[in-house]
């Protein structure tokens, strides 16, 4: 008996590893090509984003224009990507278009790709087990309010990122279902199979981030 269900937990292993390398080489690519256009030529937002890529000591990012979504970031096969929407930097100040580059590039500095992408695999093997359900939306969740934290260390705009995260949930209701569901900066969705923090503690735990940042002794 032991003996079966470890062969059957194996080969579990073994095939969700290979559909997940094969996507990583094949699919992703593909799907990456179908959501990103062109770079912002002569934009603020190139100097931004070299700024911030410096600040944070990441290297080789391409910043391109989203056609799908608001916002995202994704690192596959030694290639960087953040893509930001046009019409959601219309909506944005600059300050509010900075705080969302930093949380995408912090996605980027945290290998959150990894880290979703173990998630997303050990769901794949366990198809059927709940609770990997769980533990999946559990990781996207922790890894977007980590990437908050990231974006106001580097950039100290709390409320910037939480006006743009308002932003982008009010004017953005599209979800991408598949590979590309959980990469964008936000969506409204709530839940424990939700990829994304619900959205009122999500921004509560910014303007609490800006009331210590308010309240913290300057130092002599």
């Amino acid at each position: 008996m032991e003996l079966v269900f470890g062969s059957s937990l194996l080969a579990s292993l073994g095939i969700a590893s290979l559909l997940s390398i094969v996507a990583r080489k094949f699919a992703f690519p593909r799907m990456l090509e179908g959501m990103i256009a062109g770079s912002f030529s002569g934009s603020t937002m190139i100097g931004t984003c070299a700024e911030l890529c410096r600040k944070m000591n990441i290297k080789g990012v391409d910043l391109r224009e989203a056609t799908v979504g608001n916002a995202f970031s994704l690192s596959n096969s030694g290639r960087k990507v953040v893509a930001v929407s046009p019409e959601m930097v219309a909506l944005m100040s600059s300050a509010e278009v900075e705080a969302v580059i930093a949380h995408e590039l912090s996605h980027l500095k945290n290998n959150d790709s990894q880290e979703k992408g173990l998630a997303r695999l050990a769901k794949l093997a366990f198809v059927f087990d709940p609770t990997l359900h769980l533990v999946e939306a559990a990781v996207h969740r922790e890894r977007e309010l980590l990437a908050d934290q990231s974006s106001v260390k580097y950039t100290e705009k709390p409320l910037a990122l939480a006006s743009a995260l308002l932003k982008v949930h009010s004017a953005y209701l599209a979800h991408l279902p598949g590979p590309g569901a959980g990469l964008f900066v936000g969506h409204n969705s709530k839940g424990l199979l939700s990829r994304y923090p619900d959205l009122d503690r999500r921004v509560q735990l910014l303007i609490d981030m800006a009331r210590e940042k308010k309240t913290r002794p300057i130092p002599a």
